[in-house]
């Protein structure tokens, strides 16, 4: 007797696992060139797959960004340019509602960052982490139930360190009940309860690396003795230091710390530390989908939210168009059919197009043969994949703040509206972005120019009108200095 076929309801197609960090900067990779951080399993995905080395956040915050992931659309689509974590999550369909209407099972671990909290967004259902924020009537998460039940609640804030705050202290927690680990064990628990007779969209999101800085202390001491490069400073620092970093350098007492003999080489080891972390439980997870028999028939992405100024250019963590605030990993590796399929060659890198957290809906659904809905902003990676790059976007935008940003994936400019301040990089020959060209290569400049112009004002943004860029103030309290408390723990300012 043949075996039925699957309703239309049910329908078979490869599984799909994401994997999300947040604060994790693209060059803090050993894929990337990292001459000290260790990522032997993410690597391993950039070797079986393509990695896009000019991959671009575009709106480099934790909420909106992961907005714009979650439904393929830029800063404008999900109605935000800033963080506001109580703003209802944007209309139209989401990327895990795409695949649960179409049959896959899915399931995520780790922070969601959506509002109202417990709001699924399209998952089946969702083991939370919200990393201590308390809204509406949310009185825990499920990493926090997990603590609870085992007694070490009291202990999750007791290292002191605050939600945005630098500086390392060792996690006060057993490794194995970190955020880290949890959000990886939830998900291994899913690869091996799921029903085996439907395909899977699993969406993996560890909150770290970021801030606060609290690894495991086993996952330090690998970097104890570790040297870092120095942070990036650029020349054009002492002409055009956008008012932001001014506000950055207040509020993190960089006076204080810039010439401290630990505080910035500590910070580094324990950034590194908690990435290594990551790549520890990557590894098993991936071990599980092995041993489960299903991860020749997966794509797998590895993405993050946004990155980390980590000191450069005396600036701190993310919200601009800068390398460190902006520029994300961004690996995909299509199951081995595929690839041999498309002629996919191993270790591929692309390091042309500026590709986003928006193309990943439509990329995702294409690859699962889901009708891509209509309206988004975001372009499929699949042509890319296959080779085929003429059709890609030119210019990719961004736009957080007071900032904008616009790059082709070489040239990149930078607009501070508050400032009336512009900067461009050629980032081919200047990766860490330490000499504007703005004015010894204007005709670049004014192509980027232009194209944001061109931008804002298809989208009927006030800073640009009449075909020109139109500054909007200051928006930052320089005045109070180092008084301005925003590390958020425990509690509001």
């Amino acid at each position: 007797m043949a075996s039925p076929q699957p309703s239309p309801e049910r329908p078979p197609g490869p599984n799909v696992l994401l994997i999300c960090c947040d604060h994790l900067r693209g060059d803090w990779l050993g894929c990337n060139g990292h001459p000290v951080v260790m990522t032997p399993q993410i690597d391993k995905l950039a070797y079986a797959g393509m990695n896009f080395r000019q991959a671009f956040s575009e709106c480099p915050v934790c909420v909106p960004a992961r907005r714009i992931l979650m439904t393929g659309r830029n800063p404008f689509g999900v109605h935000m340019n800033v963080n506001r974590d109580s703003q209802p999550f944007p209309e139209g369909p989401k990327l895990a509602e795409c695949f649960t209407r179409a049959g896959w099972q899915t399931f995520a671990a780790g922070k969601l960052h959506t509002a109202p909290q417990r709001n699924r967004i399209g998952f089946e259902d969702v083991a939370l982490n919200e990393e201590g924020r308390r809204q509406g009537d949310l009185r825990r998460d499920d990493y926090e139930a997990f603590l609870e039940e085992r007694g070490l609640l009291h202990q999750a804030y007791s290292h002191g360190l605050g939600n945005n705050e630098y500086g390392v202290r060792m996690s006060p927690l057993p490794e194995e009940c970190t955020t880290t680990h949890w959000t990886a064990q939830r998900a291994m628990e899913f690869i091996e309860r799921r029903d085996p007779t439907r395909p899977f969209f699993l969406y993996v999101s560890f909150d770290k690396p970021h801030p606060p800085i609290v690894p495991p202390a086993s996952y330090y001491g690998l970097y104890e003795a570790a040297i870092f490069p120095a942070p990036a400073m650029g020349a054009w620092l002492g002409s055009k230091l956008p008012s932001r970093i001014a506000a950055q350098r207040n509020v993190n007492h960089w006076d204080d710390i810039k010439d401290h003999p630990l505080f910035i080489p500590q910070t580094l080891r324990g950034f590194a530390a908690m990435i290594t972390h990551i790549d520890s439980m990557i590894g098993q997870l991936l071990g599980t989908l092995r041993e489960a028999g299903v991860l020749a028939d997966t794509w797998v992405v590895f993405t993050s939210d946004h990155g980390d100024q980590l000191f450069d250019h005396g600036a701190f963590a993310k919200g601009d168009f800068f390398r460190g605030s902006c520029n994300i990993p961004f690996l995909i590796q299509p199951p081995a059919r595929w690839r041999e399929a498309n002629g996919l060659a191993p270790e591929s890198i692309d390091r042309s197009h500026a590709v986003g957290l928006a193309d990943l809906m439509p990329t995702l659904l294409e690859a699962a043969g889901i009708p891509v809905p209509e309206g988004l902003d975001g372009e499929s990676l699949l042509p890319l994949l296959r080779g085929e790059g003429g059709g890609f976007r030119p210019v990719s935008f961004g736009h957080c703040g007071e900032v904008y940003g616009a790059t082709d994936g070489r040239w990149k400019y930078q607009w501070f509206a508050d400032n009336d301040l512009e900067l461009l990089f050629d980032t081919e020959v200047d990766p860490h972005e330490c000499v504007d060209r703005s004015t010894s290569d204007a005709r670049e400049r004014d192509r980027l120019r232009s194209a944001l112009i061109g931008w804002l004002q298809a989208h009927g943004d006030p800073q640009a009108a009449d075909g020109d860029l139109k500054p909007m103030g200051s928006v930052h309290n320089l005045a109070a200095g180092r008084s301005i408390n925003h590390w958020n723990n425990r509690g509001r300012h």
